[in-house]
């Protein structure tokens, strides 16, 4: 495959909808292309100290190893299509799975708290953070998606429902700069998901766990801010 030119002023959501083989790229490096979308490669590579030129050069490994099977975003055809692809992959896997996982860092706290009183902490920033996840999923499909997918069929808002995504999607996006920030604090917590010599087999199960979480999320936050969300206050100007 062709060496691929990747700009440095394109934005970093742009590059992961371009190719979501990008995010584990930016995931190595620590680069936040989620909540940080709308950051240039350059100005990213500039704040984290990175070369440039390294980074572009991973960016084209990665296009270079993609055989095309990659969902590259799925080429959504609609905001609609979009939305319910983010419950089907993102909101119902951690409906599924976030109660277990807080029970099992419960377990964890329990069972080594005292050799690792940071545990306690992680224990509480979970305990927060699966409650508002909860919430926030909640509040997506049952105020925002709707309205969404009302404008993609091309059904007129009311004004009212025009004010409402509107504060919503700003809403939802604090949310999620909150959340990212809660993820960072378990990462530093658990020193980056490094695993303890005297660890159990539940202890090594609850940090991948964790560490899973944490880059499942960076994709889920980046398809509502830089594709969903976009896409609807595109229709939004389009009707006003």
């Amino acid at each position: 495959m062709e060496s691929v030119q990747i700009d440095p002023d394109a934005q970093l959501g742009e590059l992961v909808a371009s190719n979501p083989e990008y995010a584990r790229v930016f995931e190595s490096l620590d680069i936040d292309y989620c909540c940080g979308g709308a950051t240039s490669l350059a100005t990213a590579c500039e704040e984290a100290d990175l070369a440039l030129e390294r980074v572009a050069e991973r960016l084209d490994a990665a296009e270079a190893a993609d055989d095309g099977a990659s969902d590259r975003e799925y080429e959504w055809d609609s905001p609609t299509q979009l939305a319910n692809v983010i419950v089907w992959d993102h909101h119902r896997p951690l409906r599924r799975n976030l109660p277990d996982l807080e029970a099992l860092v419960e377990k964890v706290a329990d069972v080594h708290g005292d050799s690792h009183p940071e545990l306690r902490d992680v224990e509480r920033e979970v305990t927060a953070l699966v409650d508002d996840m909860f919430h926030h999923i909640d509040d997506e499909e049952q105020n925002a998606f709707p309205i969404v997918k009302k404008l993609d069929t091309g059904t007129e808002l009311t004004a009212a429902e025009r004010a409402h995504i509107e504060d919503e999607i700003e809403h939802l996006e604090e949310e999620h700069a909150e959340t990212a920030d809660r993820l960072e604090r378990i990462n530093d917590l658990t020193d980056g998901y490094a695993v303890p010599e005297d660890a159990c087999a539940s202890y090594r199960s609850m940090l991948e766990r964790l560490e899973a979480l944490e880059r499942e999320t960076h994709m889920h936050v980046h398809r509502e801010n830089n594709v969903l969300f976009p896409k609807a206050e595109a229709l939004l100007a389009e009707r006003r």
